[in-house]
């Protein structure tokens, strides 16, 4: 029954206006109506409409040199709002600069989202590789230290459906994908109160990780902080780790 009435609920205008939205990417910037029918699964009449009036609401705009259709600036105000209504990402601001300071890495904040993380702060280090991480950027929780300290303080039941849903493959030579190995590291991040992983996204990456708890030890976001093994010999647990959790905890009392 309740299925039911969420069908009914469903305004099934609204979801094929956001899926027009969301189908583009960075291997997709700008599309045709017939390629965005295509992606969108929806009849040609259908896409001029539904692209016609996110046009008018300032959503999508036409390029006039290639008259392909692409996001317009407006859409980034739906992100800006979530940001500036979001209760860490101000406050954590000046708790992420001291560790920038501190420890001349780059440093995040970052959210859990189903099987991704969601990264909405980040400072980069002129000491850190060149990834294409910014905010708004969703890499897989699995095999990110953010992704693995804020799954460590889920259930072992609700971490396991979450790292299931997801698909897994190795992005390095390093990474932890087989689910056995990824349960049993989640106890022992668990109880140091922090998760390390070494290249296990991106090569050279090294990055440490806490997780920021509700009052009812639940993972509202994590805070981390990421070094380029070229910069040097480094130990991120000894060098790290006391600062990163004494931030986290300050930051779960926001």
């Amino acid at each position: 029954m309740a299925k039911e009435e969420e069908d009914r609920l469903l305004v099934k205008s609204v979801v094929k206006a956001f899926r027009l939205l969301e189908v583009f990417d960075e291997t997709a910037p700008a599309l045709s109506i017939k390629e965005l029918s295509l992606r969108c699964d929806m009849d040609r009449s259908a896409t001029q409409r539904f692209v016609h009036t996110l046009t008018e609401l300032g959503y999508l705009q036409r390029n006039p040199d290639t008259k392909l259709i692409e996001p317009s600036l407006r859409s980034l105000d739906l992100a800006s709002h979530y940001l500036h209504a979001h209760p860490l990402v101000d406050k954590a601001r000046p708790y992420l600069l001291n560790l920038s300071k501190e420890t001349e890495g780059s440093v995040s904040l970052s959210v859990l989202d189903r099987g991704e993380v969601v990264f909405l702060s980040r400072l980069l280090s002129r000491n850190m590789l060149e990834t294409d991480i910014t905010i708004g950027s969703r890499l897989p929780a699995y095999c990110t230290s953010p992704g693995l300290a804020m799954l460590s303080h889920l259930g072992e039941e609700q971490a396991r459906e979450m790292i299931e849903a997801y698909p897994r493959k190795a992005y390095t030579p390093h990474t932890i994908y087989e689910l056995d190995k990824i349960l049993a590291r989640l106890p022992v991040f668990r109880q140091q109160g922090y998760a390390l992983t070494e290249e296990e996204y991106y090569l050279s990456d090294l990055s440490i990780s806490a997780p920021i708890l509700d009052a009812a030890g639940q993972p509202r976001a994590a805070v981390s902080i990421s070094i380029s093994r070229l910069r040097g010999p480094v130990n991120m647990e000894a060098d790290f780790s006391a600062l990163l959790i004494a931030t986290a905890r300050q930051l779960s009392k926001l």
